[in-house]
């Protein structure tokens, strides 16, 4: 399940983001979200799981 976990450190005033549940580049419009409440972060990085590409199964059904 897709979440989004903040870790603040009140004693330097900094706000640590994290998005969590997500592969690929599913988790992009969670990050543009939250950028445009929280503004552009100081620092950006990307996890294993941005680089992993989602598998989709298809499936056909005969009429």
């Amino acid at each position: 399940m897709p979440e989004v976990e903040f870790k603040i450190d009140t004693e330097r005033g900094t706000c640590e983001t994290e998005i969590k549940g997500y592969q690929g580049t599913a988790c992009e419009k969670a990050a543009r979200q939250l950028k445009e409440i929280l503004g552009d972060p100081s620092i950006e990085t990307k996890k294993q799981e941005y680089f992993v590409t989602p598998s989709v199964k298809q499936t056909n059904k005969l009429r």
